[in-house]
């Protein structure tokens, strides 16, 4: 009976802790120069990130709607 509590408890702990430590990325300093990319405009055009190196650029990703968070 304490072995089934015992593999219970890790095969919890695996399912919490797993996810989490395989989403952990680095973050980037702060001040540091984002990498380049691009991405389709809501025109169908490409839209690059180097087409505005030196100038202004505020980046917003949009959430999926009607999910959680």
């Amino acid at each position: 009976m304490l072995r089934i509590v015992l593999l219970i408890v890790v095969i919890l702990i695996l399912i919490v802790l797993v996810p989490r430590m395989l989403s952990r990325s680095v973050k980037p300093a702060e001040g540091t120069a984002a990498p380049d990319f691009t991405l389709p405009s809501q025109e169908g055009t490409s839209v690059s990130l180097h087409d505005y190196r030196g100038k202004w650029v505020v980046l917003y990703f949009y959430p999926k709607d009607k999910t959680p968070g």
